[in-house]
């Protein structure tokens, strides 16, 4: 059977335009993060106080994210502040992270329904942050570190929510 390059052309037309578009929507656990949330739990070994808002917007998710030291009296010293860009295409698992220090981070994520497991790379530091999402109002943050051939915790972190995005 011969086929001219005008029937291959439609059949690549029908073959495109009947595909599922599933694997071109975003990964369903970037709307579960849509929002604002605070958290505590310790930053090298210190208290410490964690904020992010999530805005998934299209094919896009954009994180802001602060963190800061918390003594035993209460006073808050901030540490790093952030914004990261993701596509949240399962196709294009990716993401650019800027932040105070001046470092500019490479993400290559995966995800599932309630997990989004962002794997991380910048010129003097590699590592991995997971977002396990508990439920509608809560949230689990771990950041490890890649120290010696191997990940460490260098911070964990407990968040609630405090709105949700319209």
């Amino acid at each position: 059977m011969r086929m001219t390059v005008r029937t291959g052309l439609a059949i690549g037309v029908l073959l495109l335009v009947t595909s599922p578009l599933s694997a071109q929507e975003p990964a369903a656990v970037f709307e579960r993060l849509g929002g604002e949330w605070r958290g505590e739990g310790t930053l090298l070994g210190r208290a410490a106080r964690f904020e992010m808002r999530w805005e998934p917007r299209g094919m896009l998710a954009v994180l802001t994210f602060e963190n800061a030291f918390v003594d035993s009296s209460g006073q808050v010293t901030p540490v790093l502040s952030a914004a990261a860009v993701y596509r949240t295409s399962l196709q294009s698992p990716e993401a650019v992270w800027l932040d105070s220090r001046g470092v500019r981070i490479e993400i290559r994520w995966t995800a599932t329904d309630s997990t989004l497991v962002a794997s991380w790379t910048a010129p003097e530091e590699a590592g991995r942050t997971t977002y396990r999402v508990l439920s509608s109002e809560e949230l689990e943050v771990v950041d490890e570190v890649e120290t010696d051939g191997a990940l460490r915790a260098f911070a964990t972190a407990r968040y609630r929510r405090v709105d949700a995005l319209p």
